[in-house]
């Protein structure tokens, strides 16, 4: 490769023009001829019996074509296969609810309009006859012997469980100094995207395809469940995804709406699109992953962490989609960034009466990160330690990487003390200290907390056979082309699915330092379209893969056609390709001088044959897929699930009103480590929302239900997702070391594992010590900090 000029630089985004004078591409900005527009008529009821629908006054209505329920979708397709085993698998799983309802949001009926507005009017007309059923609202009740059944089919609502042991754990909390336990709560949220899910598709009979525009963050990865949900064969499926406005993990199990959106294609003969409002999203679209632990750390009276050991009872809502990856996603990290050697987790998938759960930005990661993280903190105002000094003793030091973890994971480089020592720099820790004891004095509450979060980076799916021993899955891929045509135009294009990560910036300045150009000089196709992109089954924007499969994809490509240039080159100035070298558009002999310009060169590959070498296939053009080295799993308990550790650490500074419950955060420092920063620039962007995802789950964002099932904040006025406004000022560092094993030295980035959220609650658990209370839930409501306060030394119960 030649020198990198591009790469690594923080060039401003190729796409923002489009995006910033309003000229984006959305699903919802399409329309085609004869367009019909749906809308979905959902439970109020958090688990009832469907008695009957009559939709005749719907279909009276005016400008109504069509209505679906539940019952002719289940004969019109199959359900949605989970990974459990027998009898888990058995769980049905519909794009419309069938005989009952499981949470409120479901749907239950579709109506099909000329106009969305009549499609909205129609469904007061649809008359549904529940029979209400008591709500499974709590993972504890749930597993109760006579809690009711959410799926008859199945023997419990206990659906998966599996034991992980590592080291030897009996031992070391038996030679343990100390012993801190604790029950945990992981608070339930979502991402909230700017822009909720928009699906449009149409039939086309003369070409028996279905074609499907979606925001999806990975269609061509859920092809097989909606070819399934469609009973169409999967080479009948194209799918289009055009400009998306934000996904963050939650728009990718949207396989069930596209599934219903297409078989009323199918069923009307017309183009069908659905449009989901806020409401919708926040009860029925995916729900972020929620978790009690029963936790504890053994530890030595100098801080030398021994073992954990923890019971995690994940609430995965009414149905099992990309579940239990999540709930087995702690195995990618398993002891984060530390070095002990001893862990056991007893892990369980339980459904209750909730939407069900899906990916959300750091997926089942910044969970293992918090148990960890904040049995630290616990253990040391416990024992009078350190917090700082207590991981410092306990990291993985920068020599012994790549170091491999008990549970198979092996870290790819990092210098996670540096890190440390920087955030803490960043809030000058000693002084902020001092000022804390003076501040108390003085009866004001100032609190300091400390967290490292990890987020592995991509998934080998050979984990999924920790849950399905006979899977045959393994490995990950991405595919990416590159085409120079005869005048020596660049067109390129990569199956990942762009949500406002700069992809199309990030590309061009890669093949701009492979290929001696500048990155205005590549054009990458925005979106995809799975008939004109390239794609594998594995295709798509999700945990935080880019920045290593798609990166890879794209520089075999760029190697490709750097090799047939310098061929066809070398074959005309009678060089050798080894004399040559690409710079400012030109192929340069660096012994002679001699030139040819890379329009010469694409000429030559695509108009004067004769010219080219005999046994070179004429034209510019190159695939490549890109696999990361996976192996399999070594056994049922223990692999290499990812190939990049990234890491952050957050120092964070808060003040809590004694009087009111509210935090204010003072000062907040981030030090990121994503290996080889390929654009600066979009990097930062991208930390600057995952500050405000996790600082804004902390502070604002809970979806909460009542024990009648219904979702208390189902409004944008009651689930406060926060704005620039709310978020406070912070301070962004970087230690970059590059990673030992991805093609560039990058690591994903943008998800950071938690360490927002997780310093946020240390912050205010360490504030509010001298009243005796430690924080054990991720959710800082005020009038529960303030109850907290009033009622004297405990631990938060959590809601």
């Amino acid at each position: 490769m030649s020198a990198r000029k591009w790469v690594g630089t923080p060039l401003k985004r190729k796409e923002d023009p489009r995006f910033l004078t309003g000229k984006g591409t959305y699903t919802d900005d399409l329309k085609l001829p004869g367009l019909l527009h749906v809308a979905l008529l959902r439970s109020p009821h958090a688990h009832a019996r469907i008695l009957s629908i009559d939709a005749s006054a719907a279909l009276a209505a005016p400008g109504v074509v069509y209505v679906m329920t539940g019952e002719e979708v289940r004969r019109l397709g199959q359900h949605t296969p989970n990974m459990l085993a027998a009898p888990y698998n058995l769980i049905k799983d519909f794009c419309m609810a069938g005989e009952k309802v499981r949470y409120v949001g479901e749907a239950v009926a579709a109506v099909v309009a000329e106009t969305k507005y009549q499609a909205e009017d129609a469904l007061e007309l649809v008359q549904v006859d529940y029979e209400p059923l008591p709500a499974v609202m709590d993972t504890d009740k749930a597993l109760e012997k006579d809690a009711p059944l959410l799926h008859e089919e199945v023997p419990s609502n206990h659906v998966w469980h599996k034991v992980f042991d590592y080291g030897d754990v009996e031992t070391a909390f038996r030679e343990a100094d100390h012993v801190t336990k604790a029950r945990l709560h992981f608070h339930r949220f979502t991402s909230a995207p700017m822009e909720p899910n928009v699906i449009m598709a149409n039939y086309d009979p003369s070409r028996n395809e279905l074609t499907i525009w979606s925001n999806s963050q990975r269609p061509v990865f859920n092809r097989r469940f909606i070819a399934r949900g469609l009973n169409l064969p999967e080479e009948r499926l194209r799918f289009i995804c055009p400009d998306i406005g934000g996904g963050f993990g939650i728009k990718n199990d949207s396989y069930p709406y596209m599934i219903l959106v297409g078989l009323l294609a199918l069923r009307t003969g017309r183009p069908v699109k659905w449009v989901e409002d806020r409401t919708g999203h926040l009860q029925a679209s995916a729900h972020g992953s929620e978790i009690k632990f029963d936790g504890e750390i053994a530890m030595k009276k100098d801080g030398t962490i021994l073992g954990v050991r923890a019971r995690a009872v994940h609430d995965e809502g009414a149905y099992i989609r990309r579940e239990p990856i999540g709930v087995i996603n702690f195995i990618r990290h398993a002891t984060v960034s530390y070095r002990f050697q001893n862990l056991r987790m007893e892990l369980s998938s339980v459904v209750t009466n909730k939407c069900p759960v899906g990916p959300n930005r750091s997926y089942g990661k910044m969970q293992q990160c918090f148990l960890v993280e904040r049995l630290i903190d616990m253990a040391a105002r416990e024992m009078g330690l350190d917090p700082v000094e207590i991981r410092l003793k306990n990291f993985v030091a920068p020599e012994e990487m790549p170091y491999e973890s008990p549970s198979g994971c092996i870290l790819d480089g990092g210098d996670y003390p540096q890190a440390m020592r920087r955030a803490v720099a960043m809030i000058d820790y000693a002084k902020v200290r001092q000022e804390q004891a003076a501040a108390r004095q003085e009866g004001r509450y100032i609190g300091i907390g400390i967290a490292l979060g990890m987020d592995a980076c991509p998934v080998n799916s050979g984990i999924v056979r920790l849950v399905t021993p006979e899977s045959r899955a393994s490995g990950d891929s991405e595919a990416a082309w590159i085409r120079m045509d005869e005048t020596g135009r660049i067109v390129a294009a990569c199956g990942s699915v762009p949500q406002g990560q700069g992809h199309e910036t990030v590309i061009a300045q890669i093949i701009a330092d492979e290929l001696g150009v500048t990155p205005d000089d590549v054009y990458v196709n925005p979106g995809l379209d799975s008939a004109r992109d390239p794609s594998t089954v594995h295709s798509g924007t999700y945990a935080s893969r880019f920045a290593i499969v798609g990166v890879g994809a794209v520089l075999g490509a760029a190697a490709k056609i750097r090799d047939k240039i310098l061929r066809i080159a070398a074959h005309n100035l009678e060089s050798e390709p080894s004399r040559l070298e690409l710079n400012e558009g030109k192929v340069i002999d660096k012994e002679t001088g001699a030139s040819l310009t890379l329009r010469d060169v694409a000429h030559l590959a695509w108009r004067d044959l004769a010219n080219l070498p005999d046994d070179l296939e004429a034209g510019l053009y190159a695939h490549h897929i890109y696999r990361p080295p996976f192996h399999l799993p070594k056994n049922d308990q223990q692999g290499n699930f990812s190939l990049t550790y990234s890491y952050s650490v957050v120092a964070m500074v808060v003040e809590v009103d004694s009087e009111t419950g509210k935090v204010k955060v003072k000062r907040m420092a981030y030090v990121d480590d994503c290996g080889t920063r390929i654009n600066p620039l979009i990097v930062e962007g991208q930390i600057h929302g995952q500050i405000g995802h996790q600082l804004g789950a902390a502070l604002y964002e809970q979806l909460y239900y009542d024990d009648g099932g219904q979702l208390v904040t189902s409004t944008f006025k009651d689930y406060l997702a926060p704005t620039a406004a709310d978020i406070p000022h912070f301070e962004v560092d970087f230690v970059e070391t590059p990673s030992l094993f991805s093609p560039l030295g990058a690591r994903g980035m943008g998800e950071g594992g938690g360490s927002p959220l997780i310093a946020a609650i240390s912050a205010v658990s360490d504030a509010l010590a001298p009243f005796g209370v430690e924080l054990t839930d991720t959710h800082l409501a005020p009038e529960r900090t303030l109850r907290l306060i009033q009622g004297g030394p405990q631990r938060d119960p959590g809601l």
